[in-house]
């Protein structure tokens, strides 16, 4: 290979390294650039702005309304996954008030298993979270999520009010069934060409 494509490849790896390693601070809390929702899955009930939840927005949110126990919203990470690891492994921001306890609780199933966490002033704005270990749904060690469902509650205020959801042990993407079938034919396809070569 030429000296100068040498250094075009070697200029692209530093460039893409650099992008891999981006940061954003959401009220307070610091993510990589690709640890937010990127995809609605699924919408049971009647939501207002359910697109709120995807990237990393808290300056609108996703709301059920009218309140219904049965809603939920159903968010996927394309580009990503959570990952359980020490400690919290996402953090859900929600809009409440702007003192401590105006925040609602927040209602999330990751792998049928369903929990309900308090959400805590962030300091910043009206923005509260929720600091969300995967262990808590069963998920073991080093396990990953791509999937998160999100319910409808109303605790009398004004209901919850989903903003964004940041991973913070962020992990390389699931691939999707599909996905692996392809990429298995692909491997196929090479061995049955590398063996038509040396023949």
């Amino acid at each position: 290979m030429s000296r100068g494509l040498w250094m075009v490849a070697a200029v692209v790896l530093v460039l893409g390294c650099a992008a891999a390693n981006a940061s954003i601070v959401l009220a307070g809390q610091v993510y990589d650039d690709n640890a937010f929702v990127d995809e609605i899955i699924a919408i049971h009930g009647s939501w207002t702005n359910p697109a709120a939840v995807i990237g990393p927005n808290i300056m609108s949110y996703a709301q059920n309304n009218p309140p219904d126990a049965e809603a939920y919203l159903l968010v996927g990470f394309a580009d990503n996954s959570i990952v359980n690891g020490a400690g919290p492994d996402f953090v859900l921001h929600e809009a409440g008030g702007t003192l401590p306890g105006e925040g609602e609780p927040a209602k999330i199933t990751i792998n049928g298993v369903t929990n309900t966490y308090p959400t805590v002033y962030s300091g910043v704005g009206g923005t509260h979270r929720a600091y969300i270990d995967l262990g808590d749904f069963g998920v073991a060690p080093g396990g990953r999520v791509a999937a998160v469902q999100l319910w409808g509650l109303y605790s009398g205020l004004s209901g919850t009010e989903f903003m964004a959801i940041g991973a913070l042990n962020n992990g390389e993407p699931i691939p999707a069934p599909g996905a692996m079938w392809l990429v298995g034919v692909g491997l196929c396809v090479l061995r049955g060409s590398r063996r038509l070569t040396k023949a």
